[in-house]
């Protein structure tokens, strides 16, 4: 973040901005003061001004469709990794295009379904497809280095006891590969350091939700999967178990014998963030009301960071409610086949199995910026807009900084100065966003 220089004897917390190319000096920068790790509505508030705003254009050969964003953490550019689109481009901030990488297809250089990128401590990056399928490398530069062949179907993990498995009988002829009747597929999230990844099992959300018979399931493993000399893939080893519960949001449809699934809006189960080598975790539960614990994990499950952060809790109000059951099931929502009693029902069903706790989760989601900080969107709200904290990764005492950014602007991504996200207009064409960060007053 921008802001004030250091001087001696203030009792600031400080750290340096990204190093950019060109002439100028990284500059030591400033933040909020303070240390127990508490987040208040008397913190001073960072405020952001609209700066830049862009979108992708035929002439330059890109479109920007359900496209996610990164920002590059070593060079002032914005990456779009656009599945739709099987393509990544690299961008200026003032929207001019510096490179675009890709293709539809499955030969070197070419994507089926671009996911997300990584970038390395080199400079360059790395674009995942879909599952983990395959990692495409590149330089710095978007010159091609190399594709690795990652996820294939023999790469399973197996239901715990607790979960019954799906019963597949009945698809006959659909092919349903056998090894799924007892396992689930793996899907590759990161590179490891020691050429392996970072992965997690991808359980059905009927047996998360214990639809088969089983109980629901409480919690899962994070995986770290290598393969042998032969190139085979060993078995997945669980390096750290997160925490599921009230994660599922599943609503029963009872004209059609079936069930609805989606996230809990107020759940408090883990979230978790892949980078190169590591994990970050955000524990939601298990502490007094309003707190949260952050993680950082290696590819061996060892805990190289952990900083409990206490939030002002907020109580759930009836609301609240309200305004999340009319915003999933109100105008323009649609119910197939239902009658306006079935549509009722679905409604009140909708309520009836929305988790609702005394207090409100300290947050509602978190990722890791380029900028090294952990960014923490919460339930939290000062008049039109809605308030984040960020703390740098590793910090063990600062206090977090509380940022206000306008109601619907989705943060993606950080740097030292500006945060990015994709919001669409009024058409509904997806622009790049990225609004300046303004230092507290004084």
């Amino acid at each position: 973040m921008a802001g004030t220089l250091c001087g001696e004897g203030r009792p600031a917390r400080c750290r340096r901005s990204p190093r950019f190319p060109g002439p100028t000096l990284p500059l030591l920068l400033c933040l909020a003061c303070g240390g127990d790790g508490s987040g208040t509505d008397t913190d001073p508030e960072w405020l952001t001004e609209l700066e830049y705003r862009f979108t992708g254009t035929a002439e330059a050969g890109v479109l920007f469709n359900r496209a996610y964003l990164r920002a590059d953490p070593r060079r002032d550019r914005i990456f779009i990794v656009d599945p739709r689109e099987t393509q990544v481009s690299a961008w200026h901030p003032d929207g001019s295009l510096v490179f675009v990488v890709g293709r539809r297809g499955e030969g070197p250089g070419e994507f089926t379904q671009p996911s997300r990128i990584h970038f390395a401590k080199d400079g360059g990056f790395t674009v995942r497809e879909g599952w983990g399928t395959r990692f495409t490398h590149y330089t710095a530069d978007g010159e091609l280095v190399g594709t690795e062949i990652g996820l294939t179907t023999s790469l399973t993990y197996p239901y715990p006891p607790e979960a019954k498995a799906p019963d597949f009988r009945g698809f006959g002829k659909r092919g349903i590969d056998r090894a799924l009747l007892h396992a689930a597929p793996v899907g590759l999230e990161a590179p490891a350091d020691d050429g392996g990844y970072l992965a997690r099992p991808r359980f059905p959300a009927r047996v998360r939700a214990g639809l088969y018979g089983g109980a629901p399931m409480e919690r899962e493993p994070l995986l770290r999967v290598r393969r042998s000399e032969s190139g085979q893939w060993r078995v997945p080893e669980p390096i750290f178990w997160v925490n599921i519960r009230n994660r599922q949001h599943v609503v029963p449809v009872e004209h059609l014998d079936s069930h609805s699934f989606g996230g809990q809006y107020f759940g408090d189960a883990d979230r978790t963030a892949f980078a190169l080598g590591k994990i970050l975790v955000m524990r939601r539960a298990g502490g007094p009301p309003g707190s949260l614990d952050l993680l950082e994990l290696n590819a061996d499950g060892d805990t190289l960071w952990k900083r409990r952060l206490q939030f002002d809790p907020l109580k759930l109000t009836p609301e609240w409610v309200h305004e999340v059951v009319d915003r999933f099931t109100g105008a323009g929502f649609q119910l197939p086949g239902s009658s306006q009693a079935q549509r009722t029902a679905y409604v009140e069903a909708f309520e009836e199995s929305l988790y609702k706790p005394e207090h409100l989760p300290a947050a509602q989601s978190f990722f890791l910026a380029a900028s090294d900080d952990v960014w923490i969107r919460t339930f939290e709200r000062s008049d039109t807009f809605r308030v984040y904290y960020t703390i740098p990764r590793g910090d063990l005492t600062g206090d977090p900084e509380r940022v206000l950014l306008p109601e619907g602007f989705g943060a993606a991504d950080a740097t030292a100065t500006h945060v990015w996200g994709i919001r669409d207009d009024a058409l509904g064409v997806p622009y790049v966003v990225g609004r300046r960060l303004v230092a507290p007053a004084g």
